[in-house]
């Protein structure tokens, strides 16, 4: 529960860092300096993906759980700020996958009832 909080906090509060860091670097870095903002985002993404595959049915998901990878469509913003599309994409395949397994679930039980 609290690893997909922190890949949820730690983008954002990176977002302060890249920005004032942005400033700061030279210019001949700014590609490396743009790229770790996206490889953040990425390894916050792949690890709401991993956990959402341990922990795919809603059901047997420790509380707070769902929540965390429901919101974690937010980290939306963290890619546009670097221009990341495949991180905007990305950013939307939990929250999706998350409502799914719910809506599969909800219509296992009213089938079986």
């Amino acid at each position: 529960m609290s690893l997909a909080r922190l890949c949820l906090i730690i983008p954002f509060a990176y977002i302060i860092i890249y920005v004032g860091g942005a400033f700061l670097i030279p210019e001949s870095l700014g590609l490396a300096w743009v790229w770790l903002q996206r490889g953040v985002v990425s390894a916050a993404l792949v690890c709401l993906f991993v956990l959402f595959l341990r922990h795919s049915r809603g059901s047997r998901r420790p509380a707070g759980l769902t929540h965390a990878m429901g919101i974690s469509f937010l980290l939306v913003l963290p890619a546009i700020i670097t221009s990341y599309w495949v991180g905007v994409v990305g950013a939307l395949v939990t929250p999706i996958l998350v409502a799914c397994s719910a809506i599969w679930e909800r219509t296992r039980r009213v089938g079986n009832h």
